[in-house]
């Protein structure tokens, strides 16, 4: 019961990741509607879970397991060290959490984020890839078209980082090196919501 209860606690955590991106993306249509959304977030969780609960649904989960967890995430995970360490900057991300806990952490933490995780990352993507073959269960060989079907399962998640790239340079204005630049700096009305906080955060800038 104790694994359980964690299980469901990590699972409860990341649900509330995911909705709090949703709805900071479009607050302008979100914003006060988080219970409906939560309904349909779990109702479209449910029905994206049912083919891993049927007699096959082993097979169906070692697909995901198999393409999604070695691949994609670790992709996920090198681009954002990549990007909050050396995009967004690892002294600004510093500043934000010392303003959110009240103290400086330990400047280990710097060398983490900016050179021991993502080089971790890239080595575990690099083995995992190496030694990624077909999938099987067993001594079941998936036919060919699960292996693709695999494949997608895995691209699917990463698909989006480079299209929002791309529309988002292509929206900016002026020339490429100037969109770039002003799409990697934090937007005007970043920051804290409360008066007091964000008066603090523009201080330590």
């Amino acid at each position: 019961m104790p694994d359980l209860a964690t299980f469901n606690m990590k699972q409860f955590g990341m649900f509330e990741t995911m909705l709090s991106a949703f709805m900071d993306e479009y607050p302008e249509y979100l914003r006060g509607k988080k219970t409906l959304i939560c309904a349909v977030a779990c109702f479209v969780e449910l029905l994206l879970g049912l083919p891993c609960i049927t007699q096959g649904g082993i097979y169906v989960l070692q697909i995901m397991d198999w393409y999604c967890a070695s691949f994609s995430l670790m992709l996920i995970s090198l681009a954002e060290c990549v990007v909050i360490a050396w995009i967004y900057g690892v002294d600004r991300f510093y500043k934000d959490i010392e303003l959110m806990i009240g103290y400086q952490p330990c400047r280990w933490w710097k060398i983490s984020w900016c050179f021991i995780t993502p080089a971790v990352i890239l080595f575990i993507w690099l083995f995992s890839v190496s030694t990624l073959g077909p999938v099987t269960y067993g001594d079941i060989q998936y036919p060919p078209w699960a292996i693709r079907f695999g494949w997608i399962l895995g691209l699917v998640s990463l698909v989006p980082i480079p299209l929002v790239m791309i529309y988002s340079i292509y929206r900016a204005e002026g020339t490429f090196m100037e969109r770039v630049k002003s799409l990697i700096k934090p937007a005007p009305n970043w920051g804290p919501v409360l008066p007091e906080n964000r008066k603090l955060y523009l201080a330590s800038l």
